[in-house]
C-alpha cells in the first residue's frame, strides 16, 4: 500500500519537494540581509523610546529590497497550498479510481476498504503536514523581526501563514478533498467544489469563528480628540469619527466613537465650529464638550498563540471528523 501510495502521488510529492526548496534556497540567501538591514536601521536591539521610528525606518526600508517579494511571495504560497492540495493532491485521489472503475480491482484484492482509504489518508496527509510545517516554520522565523516591526502578526492576512493554523489548514484542505472525491465520484467536479469549499473557510475563519475562538477584549474609554484619525461630514452635519487604534500589535475587531446615549456619534454638527466658517480647532474643541467615548473591541498581540492553538485544533478535529466520515462511507455507501 505504501508503494502504491507513493506510486501513485509521486509527480506531486516531487513538485511540492521542489517548491519547498525553492523557498528554503531563498530564505537562506535573504536571512542575512534581514538581520543586516534591522542593525542598519536601528531597529535591532532598540530601546523603548527609539522603537516606534527605528521600526517604521526600518519596514519603509524592507519594502524597498529584493527580499520584500520572497516575504510577498511565501505569504501568498502558504495561504493557496491549502487549496491547490486539496484540489490536485486529495480529491483525485478517490474520484479518479471511482471515476474509471479501478476500484473494483482494488477492492477484490486482501486488502480492506478502510485500510486502503487510511493508509492514503494517513501517508499523504502526514506528508502534507512537514511540507507545511516546514514551509511556516521558515517564514515565521525568517519574518520575525518584520512582524514586530509591523505589528500585524495576529490580524488577518499574517496570522494564517504562521505558526501552527497553516499545517492545519493543510490537512484539512486535503482532507475535505478527499471526502469530496469520494461521494461525488468525478475528479473535475470534486477538484472544483474543493477550491470552493476551501476558499470559502479560509475566507470565513477571520469573520466567523476566529474571532470567537480568540476571546476578543472590549474596552470603553473616554475619547482624546488628538486621536483622531479622521473626521468625516456630510452637508446636513452628519458626521462620522474614527478613532486612532492605541493597542500596539493588536487586531481590531471594531472601533467606534459613540456619544453619551451608548450609541455610535453622529452629530448633527455644530456648522459654526465645524462648518466652512470654523476652523479644525475649533470642531476640536467642540467636539471635546460632547463626552465622547470609544468603544473597542479588539484581539491583543499576546493571544497568537493562543488563537493558533485553537484555531489548529478545530482544523485537526474537522479532519478527523471528515476521516472518520469517509470511512464510514466507503464501507457503508460504496458498492
Amino acid at each position: 500500500m505504501i508503494w502504491l501510495t507513493w506510486r501513485q502521488l509521486r509527480v506531486q510529492a516531487i513538485a511540492g519537494a521542489a517548491v519547498i526548496a525553492l523557498a528554503l534556497a531563498a530564505v537562506l540567501i535573504s536571512w542575512g540581509q534581514v538581520s543586516e538591514l534591522a542593525s542598519s536601521s536601528g531597529y535591532a536591539g532598540c530601546t523603548a523610546a527609539t522603537c516606534g521610528s527605528a521600526a517604521a525606518t526600518f519596514v519603509a526600508q524592507v519594502h524597498e529590497q529584493a527580499f520584500y517579494l520572497v516575504y510577498v511571495g511565501a505569504g501568498a504560497a502558504l495561504l493557496l497550498v491549502p487549496a491547490l492540495v486539496g484540489a490536485f493532491w486529495g480529491a483525485p485521489m478517490v474520484a479518479r479510481e471511482l471515476e474509471s472503475g479501478t476500484y473494483r480491482m482494488v477492492f477484490s484484492q486482501s486488502v480492506s476498504r478502510h485500510r486502503w482509504l487510511l493508509v492514503k489518508l494517513v501517508l499523504v496527509a502526514g506528508a502534507v503536514a512537514v511540507g507545511a510545517g516546514l514551509l511556516s516554520l521558515l517564514l515565521t522565523r525568517w519574518a520575525h523581526l518584520i512582524d514586530a516591526a509591523n505589528g500585524d502578526r495576529v490580524t488577518p492576512l499574517v496570522f494564517p501563514v504562521r505558526g501552527l493554523v497553516p499545517v492545519g489548514y493543510a490537512v484539512a484542505g486535503f482532507v475535505i478533498g478527499v471526502t469530496l472525491g469520494l461521494v461525488l465520484r468525478r475528479t473535475l467536479a470534486a477538484m472544483a467544489v474543493t477550491l470552493l469549499v476551501v476558499v470559502g473557510l479560509q475566507v470565513a475563519a477571520p469573520l466567523l469563528f476566529r474571532p470567537w475562538l480568540a476571546g476578543p477584549v472590549g474596552t470603553v474609554s473616554a475619547l482624546n480628540v488628538a486621536d483622531l484619525d479622521g473626521i468625516g461630514m456630510n452637508s446636513t452635519g452628519k458626521m462620522h469619527l474614527e478613532a486612532e487604534p492605541t493597542f500596539e500589535g493588536a487586531w481590531i475587531l471594531s472601533n467606534k466613537v459613540i456619544g453619551s446615549d451608548g450609541k455610535p456619534f453622529e452629530g448633527p454638527a455644530d456648522l459654526t465650529k465645524c462648518g466652512p466658517k470654523g476652523s479644525f480647532e475649533d470642531c476640536q474643541q467642540w467636539l471635546k464638550g460632547q463626552n465622547l467615548q470609544v468603544r473597542m473591541s479588539y484581539v491583543p498581540a499576546s493571544k497568537f498563540w493562543t488563537v493558533q492553538w485553537r484555531e489548529f485544533g478545530v482544523l485537526v478535529a474537522l479532519a478527523a471528523a471528515l476521516t472518520v466520515f469517509a470511512l464510514w462511507w466507503i464501507r457503508r455507501k460504496l458498492v
